[in-house]
């Protein structure tokens, strides 16, 4: 459910670009950059830096983000999941609404192929991440 609801969340947050909706997402992804901070060795500011998505990474932040993105099941074992894992919540979220759908789907299989191409698992966390913030607004 977590995974779920942070997804519908972020591309909500991508979808909308409203101070309300990015209020929620910094809520939602802050405890679980906050859980994540000790594994990727990261700063109270690289939390900063991912829970306001600025894109100023460092190599712990970008480790954050992987940890992140593997907390609500966008990675597993330190690569992309599958699209269609990805897409689930997004299936049933726009479910009435093909023009969103569409336009999650397209995003989701183009940012994944561009995470792909990196080897590092940060890296890939790094590229996904902004490739959606891109390619959504």
């Amino acid at each position: 459910m977590q995974a779920f609801l942070v997804v519908a969340v972020v591309f909500t947050l991508v979808a909308t670009s409203s101070a309300e909706t990015a209020e929620v997402f910094q809520k939602t992804i802050r405890p679980i950059a906050e859980g994540c901070k000790a594994s990727a060795k990261a700063t109270d500011e690289d939390v900063e830096t991912v829970v306001h998505l600025k894109k100023d990474f460092t190599p712990e932040g970008k480790c954050l983000m992987a940890c992140v993105l593997e907390a609500i099941g966008v990675m597993r074992d330190g690569t992309m999941a599958s699209e269609e894992e990805i897409l689930k919540p997004y299936r049933t979220l726009f479910a009435d609404d093909p023009r969103r759908l569409s336009k999650a789907d397209e995003v989701v299989r183009k940012c994944r192929a561009e995470a792909l191409q990196k080897s590092q698992k940060c890296d890939v966390a790094y590229v996904a991440a902004f490739c959606t913030i891109v390619n959504t607004y």
